[in-house]
Parts: structure tokens; sequence; C-alpha cells
């Protein structure tokens, strides 16, 4: 039985037969670790995430949370049941909601799980106070990732997946921003894989960089 919290054994992540990561390992020892995945654009490090949130399927390897198999040639939890929670670098708001709505859905996902995080609060923190009524097509694209970040956050998740977080952020507050992610994230011992291209925000936000 494995001792680590997640486990990626020899897994290729593929997009498409053109778009591959060959035989990749990775171990998350701990609950609450931060890893990053740094590289520049275009080499499947979203490709990764959308594999271990269970969007794509793989024909070999396999991938353990807590111990229990998510993922391999045999086996396939969907992506609702895996307790993972994703935030996309675009916007992956429901359209037909407002920003609070959106964000209220990751309470939705943790209702039967203490929370120890406050909705308005995060709201606060990540500047968005101004556009809670508005609609996804009427905010920014920054908006909308923070608005994507709040309602992962709120979920609880037992693992946490965040496709360049902060790359749409305005560089006005994305340092306070940082600070706060990292206190919240090691506060509630959430694990977290980020993946950027940004070497200073893998450095700032990891614990442990790939």
């Amino acid at each position: 039985m494995s001792k680590n919290f997640l486990e990626i054994n020899n897994v290729t992540f593929a997009a498409s037969n053109k778009n591959k990561v060959n035989n990749v390992s990775l171990n998350i020892e701990n609950q609450g670790e931060i890893i990053c995945l740094l590289g520049p654009s275009g080499i499947g490090k979203t490709t990764i995430l959308r594999t271990i949130a269970g969007l794509e399927k793989i024909h070999s390897g396999k991938i353990l949370l807590k111990n229990k198999i998510i993922s391999s040639k045999d086996t396939h939890v969907e992506p609702e049941n895996r307790n993972i929670s994703l935030s996309f670098q675009d916007n992956c708001l429901f359209p037909h909601y407002n920003v609070v709505k959106n964000i209220e859905f990751g309470l939705e996902r943790n209702k039967n799980k203490k929370n120890f995080l406050n909705m308005n609060e995060i709201i606060k923190f990540l500047h968005l106070e101004h556009v809670v009524e508005k609609f996804p097509h009427q905010i920014s694209s920054g908006e909308a990732q923070r608005a994507s970040l709040a309602r992962s956050l709120l979920s609880n998740p037992d693992l946490l997946l965040l496709d360049e977080p902060l790359s749409n952020v305005d560089q006005s507050f994305k340092e306070e921003i940082q600070v706060k992610l990292k206190q919240i994230l090691t506060d509630l011992k959430i694990t977290t894989i980020i993946v950027t291209h940004d070497s200073y925000e893998a450095f700032y936000l990891g614990s442990k960089c790939e």
C-alpha cells in the first residue's frame, strides 16, 4: 500500500497523438504540500492537470490519491467522484450565473465537510467585491480567473489543481494575493499542484518545483 498522498506512476499524459508527455512519475508524500510544475506554454502542463482531474483517460500507468486508484488502464473514477478541484487559466465560469452564484458552487461541493473559509473574506482578498453581481461576460479575464480560484478554494478539495492561477491578475495586487493564497493553502493543508511558466511565482508559492 502506498504511503504517499498522491502517486503518479509511469503515466503518459496525452491530449492527442501528437501532444504527449511520456512516462511521468511524481509523488506527493504528505497532505498539504504545494508542488509547482514549471515550464513554457505548450509542453503539456494543462494536459497533466486535466488527466489528474479525470477529464482525460490514461492507457498506461496509474494515479493514486489517498491510497485509492483513480486512473489506470482498467479504472477511471469520474471527475465528480474524485474530490479534486481544477481551476483553469481561461474563463470556466457558468455563463448564465453571476459571479457570486458561480463562487457559491464551491460551497455546494463542500456540503458534507467542515469549511474553515468564509466566502465573503475570500471575495474580499481576491478583490471581487465590485463584480459579484455581474455575469462572466461583463468582467475581465483576471476577475474571471480569480472567481474560479475562489470557487475552487471554497470546495475544500482533497487535491487542488491550479492552471496558471495568477497569469491574468493585475500586477498591482498580485503579490498580495500570492501571500494570502499560500497562507490559506498552508493553514488548511490543501494539497496543491500549480502549473506556471513564471519562475518567481513557482518559487514563491511552491514548496517544491518539478
